[in-house]
């Protein structure tokens, strides 16, 4: 704990010397979460680092209960705890509910973990059934399920996970496996997979703390899709209306979902972001989303592909919007506009998806005075002294960033997402440096890398294609053909933002036309669930077009895109158009590559030392 204490301290000094406010969130509204520990009696065998597995486990949960917010709902469940026959029937559903959820129960929280003891077999279906019913119906719900072995009863956790799943796009099942390998490890991985959650590797008590401190801070962030719940129609008839914020619901198993969209003013323009959560290994899924007066013209269309046999749990991004060319159009002046989504190919039926919605203000300025300019050529971000920063795993939990570099690892399958304000003019660009390693290159296979790309606030991709002119010190061999390890670099860059790109035809430029918050998201493609690639991100963001900004309309309940603004109502946070203390008088550095972190969305208003300790272990989280 002393080394805990220093990283908290030295971390603690460096955030209060940044230029760039910081701002701590409460809990998304509603959360529950569960810790559901596995006691076993394989859990008093000792780890590589001397210490028993369970003190390690012991030793993390204090550490995680010392961090919770005040406002976070936690319970504490085991499972595998009492000292009965392998043959007992009992011995199938012995879990115990210890701590009930509440926000009042500190104390209990850490009698409990003192208290409890390896000594039983391990009923994980059994567990996961009953953590669920604990966390009821409604609301936020995760699951933290700490396991060191493969399940002792029937029926298997994989079924279990996946039918706890769908009672909700809501619940969710992060999982920590400890000292595992093998068929336990994938039969854990699976339960996470399978539950809309994340499989984190713990092989030392250094890295289960890790583990758990970062389950506990995504436990309190927006979950990975997250918004109102609908259900689309088969038809136009009785389709649900949306209008502007998130909303969730499933991919139709035959034919196309219907929905309407509700225009405020005349001459408006509907956008439509769409994350789509798919199966891993499926090469090739894809999703249209099509915008279309009711019953009659097509607006625009668009489809997402899933081009990813990497990730375990692959995201798919992708988006729509109303405005046409011509300015006489029924699809600019209706009062509401047609929504379909629909497979095109894969296995996408019944996956779940998130819909935003943003109405943008009539635009009054003149779209074709001026030029958006030719394509700019790459221009490396300036690196700084790297800062540790957590990722989010998707849009909804991404954390907010400036200009800098970070410090980061990345695991195989896995995306990171940073939040980065653009303003119109501007342009973001990523550059990413690691050092390959032996365990890289062997898990390496046709089609790995590492991939970097920049997504608008709708959801829709805005990175600039480098094919064929790589800049000359990026790494541009296929990792399987390597022989040695090789310091690599890669990068991207966005379509700088302008109005009147919305009349381009590619439909990455066409998409950059919309200041607000944007997305850098990090893609390790790479098989092999043992491998992990510490890394730097560098981001930098200049206005390379000069004063663009369009001019609006003003309308009532309609709000003109801002850099800083995530345009859509979500859980995300309720400030986030609101600046935070000091904020009026902090210097205005969004065009300085030099400048350092903006300030993290995290889970809970958590004592900034318990938030920085977290912060600089997780870059060593399961090596």
């Amino acid at each position: 704990m002393i080394k805990i204490v220093a990283c908290a301290g030295s971390v603690l000094l460096a955030i209060t010397a940044l230029s760039w406010p910081s701002t701590a969130e409460a809990p998304a509204a509603d959360t529950a979460m569960m810790l559901v520990m596995d006691a076993s009696g394989s859990m008093a065998e000792r780890t590589g680092g001397g210490t028993t597995r369970i003190q390690a486990a012991k030793d993390g949960l204090e550490a995680v209960i010392d961090g919770l917010p005040d406002e976070q709902r936690v319970g504490f469940r085991v499972y595998g705890a009492s000292d009965v026959a392998e043959d007992d029937p009992a011995a199938c559903t012995d879990s115990e509910r210890i701590v009930d959820l509440g926000t009042d129960n500190r104390d209990d929280l850490r009698r409990a973990v003192a208290d409890y003891e390896p000594v039983g077999w391990t009923p994980t279906s059994h567990a996961l059934r009953e953590a669920a019913k604990d966390l009821g119906d409604t609301g936020q719900r995760t699951i933290v399920l700490v396991s060191d072995g493969e399940p002792t009863c029937d029926p298997d956790p994989c079924v279990v996970a996946r039918e706890i799943a769908a009672n909700g796009i809501d619940i969710r099942i992060d999982v920590v496996g400890f000292d595992v390998s093998g068929r336990a490890k994938k039969t854990l991985q699976c339960v996470a997979d399978e539950g809309n959650g994340t499989y984190y590797d713990a092989d030392d008590a250094e890295s289960l703390t890790d583990s758990l401190r970062v389950s506990s801070v995504r436990a309190a962030r927006p979950f990975d899709l997250t918004g109102t719940p609908v259900q689309g129609t088969p038809g136009e008839d009785g389709a649900p209306l949306l209008e502007r914020g998130q909303y969730t619901d499933t991919i139709a198993a035959d034919g196309a979902a219907h929905y309407r969209l509700a225009r405020t003013a005349p001459d408006s323009t509907l956008h439509v972001g769409a994350v789509i959560r798919g199966i891993s290994g499926d090469l090739g899924a894809a999703a249209t989303l099509r915008v279309q007066r009711i019953a009659g013209l097509m607006c625009a269309a668009s489809t997402t592909y899933g081009l990813d046999m990497a990730s375990r749990a692959p995201v798919y991004y992708g988006g729509v919007a109303s405005w046409v060319k011509d300015p006489e159009s029924q699809c600019r002046t209706d009062e509401e506009l047609g929504l379909q989504v629909d497979r095109t190919v894969g296995n996408l039926e019944g996956r779940p998806i998130e819909l935003s919605v943003y109405e943008e203000p009539p635009i009054t300025s003149d779209l074709a005075a001026g030029t958006a300019g030719d394509e700019p050529g790459w221009k490396a971000p300036t690196p700084g002294t790297p800062t540790e920063a957590v990722p989010g795993t998707s849009i909804a939990n991404a954390p907010e960033v400036g200009p800098g570099t970070y410090q980061l690892d990345i695991s195989a399958g896995e995306t990171q997402v940073l939040a980065v304000p653009v303003d119109w003019g501007e342009q973001v660009r990523a550059q990413v440096d690691a050092q390959l390693t032996d365990e890289v290159r062997d898990a390496a296979s046709i089609g790995s890398g590492l991939e970097v790309t920049v997504i608008n606030p709708l959801r829709r991709d805005v990175t600039i294609s480098q094919y064929a002119k790589w800049p000359g010190d990026w790494t541009r061999d296929p990792w399987a053909n390597l022989r040695e390890n090789v310091a690599f670099r890669t990068g991207a860059m966005s379509w700088p933002l302008h109005p009147a790109n919305r009349a381009q035809n590619d439909p990455r430029r066409q998409a950059a036309s919309l200041a607000g918050m944007h997305y850098v998201l990090v893609s390790l493609k790479l098989r092999g669930d043992e491998t992990n690639l510490p890394y730097t991100l560098t981001l930098g963001r200049e206005n390379v077009l000069g004063d663009v900004a369009p001019t609006y309309a003003e309308v009532d309940g309609l709000t003109a895109p801002e850099a800083g603004s995530r345009l859509v109502d979500s859980p995300v946070t309720a400030a986030d158009d609101e600046p935070a203390d000091g904020a009026d008088d902090a210097p205005d550095t969004a065009s300085d590559e030099s400048g350092s972190i903006i300030g993290w969305v995290v889970g809970g208003a958590v004592a900034l030392g318990v938030l920085a300790a977290a912060v600089a272990l997780v870059a060593r989280r399961r090596r």
